[in-house]
């Protein structure tokens, strides 16, 4: 096996299609020379579109340590193995490296960017010109014609 310091760690974000294929990710991993780090978070979808003939599927996403050639190799087996219909393999930053959970973008008043901001009553549109009647309207006519 590699050595510790040529592995990475990495995320797996998968699309399965049942909850039973779960179970066989943690052993999928380690027949691949992989070390799982943690237990796959599960959450059943209903799917915008038919992906392979598939419209529902299990969304898990977990962590593992491994080498880059073990890591190519599982992404190139999971997308041939039949219970995955989707796989992507992630190189995970270290800790000190992830970004922020704060914003990049400047926050408003009520916690939302000036540019989705509604405008608040004092902000809104002038008020609109009364109708003129045709009395005041003959007048302005004549008024601009002077």
């Amino acid at each position: 096996m590699n050595e510790e310091k040529d592995q990475k760690t990495y995320e797996l974000a998968l699309l399965l299609k049942g909850e039973e294929d779960l179970a066989k990710i943690p052993a999928f991993l380690r027949d691949h020379g992989a070390e799982p780090l943690s237990e796959s978070r599960a959450k059943k979808l209903a799917l915008a579109y038919k992906i392979k003939g598939n419209t529902e599927a299990v969304f898990s996403s977990s962590t593992f340590k491994a080498s880059g050639e073990d890591a190519k190799r599982i992404e190139k087996d999971l997308i041939t193995n039949a219970f995955v219909i989707r796989a992507m393999i992630l190189v995970s930053p270290p800790p000190a490296e992830r970004p922020s959970a704060a914003p990049s973008f400047p926050m408003q008043q009520r916690g939302r960017p000036s540019a989705m901001r509604a405008p608040s009553p004092t902000e809104a549109r002038p008020p609109a010109p009364r109708p003129l009647s045709n009395e005041a309207l003959e007048k302005k006519i004549e008024e601009i014609l002077q």
